[in-house]
């Protein structure tokens, strides 16, 4: 397993940006789980300040019963921004925390790479060819228009991405 650094405070690891984020390739980050009581940054100030430095937070992992870990890396000029990321970095913006590097991952964005996750949709829907696809096969169409409206939004932006 890869070298895990727990911060006690967001101060603690906004130092750690600061020193780090135009050297380092990756962080992995320690998180205490609430019945540890032990003290920790949050995943929510994690993120704040890896947006502040252009970085972005990936996939969660269990290291033990009291704690979890996850990677964070320089974002890349082609990843897609969250809603609320978008929200988070205007937020930090108008606070004064972002850094240079946070400016410009921001302003590499692309719209049309933005608010693009599944949950992020409103009302997705298929397009007729996929539509027609499906309705070829009777109980393909029958088990998709009885799927729980949450399924279904997932099926759709799962075929259309």
């Amino acid at each position: 397993m890869d070298k895990v650094i727990f911060f006690k405070t967001q101060k603690d690891l906004r130092k750690w940006f600061e020193k780090n984020h135009e050297t380092e390739k990756e962080l992995f980050l320690g998180y205490y789980k609430v019945h540890t009581k032990k003290p920790t940054v949050t995943w929510s100030q994690s993120v704040d300040e890896a947006i502040c430095f252009g970085w972005i937070d990936g996939i969660r992992k269990s290291i033990d019963d009291e704690s979890y870990q996850n990677r964070f890396t320089p974002r890349r000029s082609n990843s897609n921004w969250s809603a609320i990321n978008i929200d988070k970095y205007h937020k930090l913006l108008s606070l004064g925390l972002v850094h240079k590097k946070g400016k410009e991952a921001f302003g590499k964005k692309k719209d049309e790479k933005s608010k693009t996750y599944s949950y992020e949709r409103v009302n997705p829907k298929l397009s007729k060819e996929y539509e027609n696809e499906i309705k070829k096969n009777k109980t393909a169409w029958e088990y998709f228009n009885n799927l729980a409206p949450g399924y279904k939004k997932i099926s759709i932006h799962w075929v259309m991405s």
